[in-house]
């Protein structure tokens, strides 16, 4: 039986999980609410298909070629090209989009790329299943962690949102899985695999760029302590794979923009500009925003708490500080002579001090409660399950959860820290919570069964 069912898990799993997913998505009447990120997705994407560049413009970009671009990284769009070829209807619904605004009746016949993406986020939900089963070795916590996953509704969301998250969940997933195995088994093989992993997530979000970094990091210290040939090979690999990569959307722009850097176009900027505005805050509000970003009753409860001035300024309108970013770098570009010194200025003038590190810390609570009370609920049984690992030396959950928290401080320390740029942190929850259910319901069972 148990062979039997090993052979059939597979097509059961996706044919399970697929149908789920299928039917608990937004209803055929729904109108599809463009967030503008979503507007420069579609924009490269139109532009490859009308003019087979990758270029982004406002206006006019179906009759005029854009110059080439590289403000965004290239694989979401690339995607989004891609069903455009196999769609007409789709593609017709983007070039309409792009020409008229998003303002206009254009048809949304967007049905054939969600399709796809509803497959990439099965495909994720099999990914986390595959990670819960490779740390705990039980199929059971597998399946469940998997069903947590699903129930969260993060997938629901994401697969019907023209969003790069589709992407980057099973790619961090993937990331995961390769560090568990390579703690666990030192193969050279794992390590290759990480750096692919990175340099997906890379091309399609810049910002993985410095979780590259990080790892980069890592390996060159383990080299520095261990002085053996078995790191000094890892490293070497870890880097190649890497570069391989990227290395040719690296001499893609060389030859376009005389640079190597993966992205430009002033991003990082309004980002970083952003996340200082919110180092305006005093050192009051950054104790109740410890209360206020909680998830869900955060915002009902501060008020109960605390006198309004105190907690005004923390939520996303006009007068909040969130607000506050595009005057500001203004103001900062004009101070400096040009939007290209605001980064180095802010990283030097404001980033490294004492009140920014402060203000990370609630913003990083903020970022950390994916899907609300089922993050919150995530994050404790994440939690127990760290400590648990720790006292009997098991460092598997914790070589999984260095990345994760590695990008939560990230997030927090240079962006606004919303919890849909750790949305990685689904599988870690999914993973922590199916282990602490199964746990307990095995327990039940032993109980009913002596009785």
């Amino acid at each position: 039986m148990g062979r039997f069912w090993r052979v059939f898990e597979l097509p059961v799993f996706f044919t399970v999980f697929a149908l789920a997913l299928w039917f608990s998505k937004p209803g055929l009447e729904k109108i599809y609410e463009f967030n503008g990120d979503d507007m420069r997705y579609i924009g490269y994407a139109v532009s490859m298909h009308e003019h087979g560049v990758y270029g982004y413009a406002d206006k006019n970009i179906t009759t005029n070629a854009p110059p080439p671009g590289n403000a965004n990284a290239p694989i979401y769009s690339t995607l989004i090209y891609g069903a455009m070829l196999l769609d007409d209807a789709f593609a017709n619904s983007l070039l309409c989009i792009a020409e008229q605004g998003i303002k206009n009746q254009c048809p949304q016949n967007f049905k054939s790329l969600f399709i796809i993406q509803t497959a990439i986020s099965v495909l994720c939900l099999y990914l986390i299943y595959v990670l819960a089963f490779s740390y705990s070795g039980n199929r059971s916590i597998g399946w469940i962690a998997a069903v947590l996953a699903l129930a969260s509704g993060i997938f629901q969301e994401f697969s019907y949102m023209i969003m790069t998250e589709i992407l980057i969940l099973p790619a961090f997933c993937v990331l995961l899985i390769c560090c568990l195995q390579l703690y666990r088994h030192k193969q050279y093989r794992w390590v290759a695999l990480i750096g692919l992993s990175l340099a997906f997530l890379t091309l399609t979000r810049p910002s993985y760029l410095y979780l590259f970094y990080a790892f980069a990091l890592f390996f060159i210290v383990l080299c520095a302590a261990k002085r053996d040939r078995g790191s000094f090979i890892k490293t070497g690999i870890l880097i190649a794979s890497f570069g391989l990569a990227v290395l040719p959307w690296a001499l893609r722009n060389k030859a376009h923009f005389d640079s190597y850097a993966l992205t430009s176009g002033g991003y990082a900027e309004t980002i970083l500009t952003q996340r200082i505005s919110y180092n305006q805050m005093s050192w009051k509000e950054v104790g109740v925003a410890m209360i206020y970003w909680l998830p869900d009753f955060g915002d009902s409860l501060a008020p109960k708490l605390f006198p309004e001035e105190l907690y005004s300024k923390l939520s996303w309108d006009t007068d909040s500080y969130y607000k506050r970013y595009r005057k500001n770098k203004d103001d900062y570009a004009r101070m400096l002579g040009g939007e290209d010194k605001v980064v180095g200025y802010l990283i030097r003038e404001e980033v490294l001090t004492p009140k920014h590190f402060a203000v990370s810390v609630p913003l990083a609570i903020r970022g950390i409660f994916i899907a609300k009370y089922w993050g919150l609920v995530g994050f404790i049984a994440a939690l127990a399950l760290g400590i648990q690992a720790f006292r009997r030396r098991d460092c598997g959950i914790l070589i999984m959860a260095a990345p994760l928290l590695f990008m939560v401080a990230f997030h927090a320390g240079l962006s606004v820290s919303i919890p849909r740029y750790n949305l990685p942190l689904i599988a870690l929850y999914a993973l922590a919570m199916a282990w602490y259910i199964n746990l307990y319901a095995v327990k039940a069972l032993a109980k009913i069964r002596h009785k």
